[in-house]
């Protein structure tokens, strides 16, 4: 099966799913650009890159938030490649209805990658909920991270959903996964960006009443705010790239992610594969599938029940212990190979109804 996929950078956390699934498929996958000016620095790995890709050429434009990339030859790179069925990785750019004509003109799949949830604010948006509307009409199947999302595409009515399992290079981070007992005290660990979305100022009013110290990895619009709100046993650090991440893990005893909204939060199963227990919010799509007996579940901008959560696990190195090594049991489910079938079982699914018609 020849296989195109359409998504917007080459974010490093992707890059092991495109290895994985392109021992499994004929695979090609089309960049629209190569950053996303939105995003703080990040090292691309190429080195590790193991797949046929293309960045495409475009101009990019933003505004109030929003990115939009005009891409030139999308239509030119899938007559040349000629694909079985193509995916694409959402509704918001235009290469994806480009990609959408294309099929139907060709008469093959096409197929939407899903990550968000129903608590994603992004979905709020009128203009973006009529793109999602013609979008999943358009298309002949979805494939989704976890719980949420396919709850999600399920009831935006689409009937073709395939669970392929948002995963990271799990190798990477289990060196992380260290014996914490016996250490003093316990440090709470927070990695991403510094904007309103992720609930970084709900985090710092729940921690004054926690012992321990807070680490703050990452960058962003909210940190001058944020600093104001600090108080001294929380200390700031700059982004990092991947590598680097992993010491912080390795430091830490906890792993907080607060987000308002967070269609998956990757972070969480880095956190997972290092040992630590987590605590997210119920925004937090990966919470539905990473956090089951290994941390706690919160409301967003909650902070008595944040700071409940925190308090409990900053009294209990055993109760620490007992969840690091449930996270690792659960991160080991979700891995790139487990990705590359849901999605191959997708496109294979969409082919399938496509030649009974």
């Amino acid at each position: 099966m020849r296989l195109a996929l359409l998504t917007e950078i080459p974010a490093p956390y992707r890059i092991p799913l495109f290895n994985a699934l392109s021992e499994r498929v004929d695979l090609r996958v089309l960049f629209l650009a190569e950053r996303d000016p939105r995003r703080g620095f990040y090292e691309l790995h190429r080195d590790e890159w193991r797949f046929d890709n293309r960045v495409l050429r475009g101009t990019q434009l933003q505004r109030d938030g929003r990115w939009l990339v005009l891409n030139r030859a999308v239509v030119r790179e899938l007559r040349r490649f000629r694909p079985d069925a193509v995916a694409v990785g959402g509704w918001n750019q235009p290469a994806f209805w480009l990609a959408l004509a294309y099929c139907r003109l060709r008469r093959i799949p096409l197929l939407v990658w899903i990550e968000s949830t129903a608590r994603d604010a992004r979905s709020e948006a009128r203009p973006l909920a009529f793109a999602r509307a013609a979008m999943v009409r358009g298309a002949s199947g979805a494939y989704v991270p976890g719980t949420a999302s396919a709850a999600y595409a399920r009831s935006l009515g689409v009937e073709l959903v395939e669970t392929a399992p948002n995963a990271i290079d799990a190798s990477v981070f289990e060196r992380a996964a260290v014996d914490r007992s016996g250490r003093g005290g316990c440090t709470f660990l927070y990695a991403g960006r510094f904007d309103p979305e992720k609930g970084l100022d709900a985090l710092l009013e729940a921690f004054r009443d926690v012992p321990g110290e807070l680490v703050l990895v990452g960058g962003g619009s909210d940190e001058r705010r944020l600093r104001g709100l600090a108080g001294e046993r929380v200390r700031f650090e700059g982004p990092v790239d991947r590598d680097e991440l992993v010491g912080y893990y390795r430091d830490a005893d906890v792993f907080v992610l607060p987000s308002r909204s967070e269609p998956w939060g990757m972070v969480l199963n880095e956190a997972a594969a290092a040992g630590l227990p987590l605590v997210a919010t119920e925004e937090s799509g990966a919470a539905q599938d990473l956090i089951d007996g290994n941390g706690f579940r919160v409301p967003a901008d909650d902070a008595p029940a944040l700071r409940a959560a925190l308090r409990r696990l900053a009294d209990d190195p055993e109760l620490r212990q007992t969840y690091g090594a449930r996270s690792r049991e659960l991160a080991k489910r979700l891995t790139p190979e487990a990705w590359a079938e849901g999605v191959a079982n997708a496109a294979g699914r969409a082919l399938r109804r496509t030649d009974r018609r």
